[in-house]
C-alpha cells in the first residue's frame, strides 16, 4: 500500500483585481476620497468646456457613486468619469464580502431574482460565468433602478458572486453604469474586469477551488 500524501492550498485572505488604466481606485475609509474625485471630475469638465451648470450635475453625479461605495460597506471599489462629444460616461466596480441566504442555497436567490423586461425598461437575468484559478461563479445582470442616496438611476448592474472556499460568506464583485445605452458594451467591460479577479493566500499566491476556509478576512490588495 502507498502512502499518498495531499498539502491543501493556502486559505485566501485577499484578492486582486485589475481595472483599466483610466480608472480611479479610491479609498473607501471616509469623505476625502469623495472630495478629492468630485473637485478632479468639476476641473475636466469645466476644461471640456461645460458650462457650471452641466459641470455641476456631472459632479453630482460621481460623487453620488462615490458616495454610495463607501457607505455600502464596499471593501474596495473603482470607476471612471469621462467625457466624451456625446455625453459624459461614468461606470463603477465595488467589491463586497456579503453573507448567503440562511437557507445556503445562493443559486436558488439569484434565479428568484429573474424577471423579464418590464414595461419601464428594466430586466434582469440569472447565469453563471468562469474565471480561471477560482472556477464556475454566479452572475445576475440587466437594467435596472439604482437609488444613490436619494435620486433613482436606471443603470445596467453586473452581480457575479464568488464563492469563498470553505466559507459561509461570499465575495461580490458588482459594476455599475448609468450610460444604458451602452448596455452591451458594459456587460462586456465588467465581464472582462472580473474576470482578473485572483484570490491570494498570505503569501501572496493564487488560491483556487482547493483552498481552505477563508472566513470573513478578504481583503483588497494591490494588484
Amino acid at each position: 500500500m502507498t502512502d499518498v500524501t495531499t498539502t491543501a492550498a493556502p486559505a485566501p485572505t485577499g484578492f486582486r483585481l485589475r481595472t483599466p488604466e483610466d480608472w480611479v481606485d479610491f479609498s473607501l475609509a471616509d469623505e476625502a476620497s469623495e472630495n478629492r474625485i468630485a473637485h478632479d471630475v468639476w476641473t475636466q469638465a469645466r476644461d471640456a468646456g461645460l458650462s457650471e451648470i452641466q459641470a455641476g450635475a456631472f459632479t453630482e453625479s460621481v460623487r453620488r457613486s462615490v458616495r454610495h461605495a463607501w457607505r455600502s460597506g464596499a471593501v474596495h471599489a473603482a470607476g471612471t468619469f469621462q467625457l466624451y462629444q456625446d455625453g459624459p460616461f461614468t461606470a463603477t466596480v465595488l467589491v463586497s464580502v456579503v453573507t448567503p441566504p440562511a437557507s445556503g442555497d445562493l443559486l436558488g436567490a439569484l434565479t428568484a431574482v429573474q424577471h423579464p423586461e418590464q414595461a419601464d425598461g428594466t430586466w434582469r437575468r440569472v447565469g453563471t460565468a468562469q474565471i480561471n484559478d477560482i472556477g464556475t461563479v454566479g452572475r445576475v445582470y440587466g437594467v435596472q433602478h439604482v437609488t444613490l442616496d436619494e435620486a433613482t438611476i436606471r443603470s445596467v448592474v453586473m452581480h457575479t458572486v464568488v464563492p469563498l472556499p470553505g466559507a459561509t460568506n461570499v465575495l461580490v464583485v458588482t459594476g455599475s453604469s448609468p450610460n444604458v445605452a451602452e448596455a452591451d458594451e458594459l456587460f462586456a467591460l465588467f465581464d472582462t474586469i472580473t474576470g482578473t479577479l485572483e484570490l491570494t493566500s498570505p503569501a501572496g499566491t493564487a488560491a483556487g477551488p482547493a483552498g481552505r476556509p477563508a472566513g470573513t478576512e478578504v481583503g483588497p490588495e494591490a494588484a
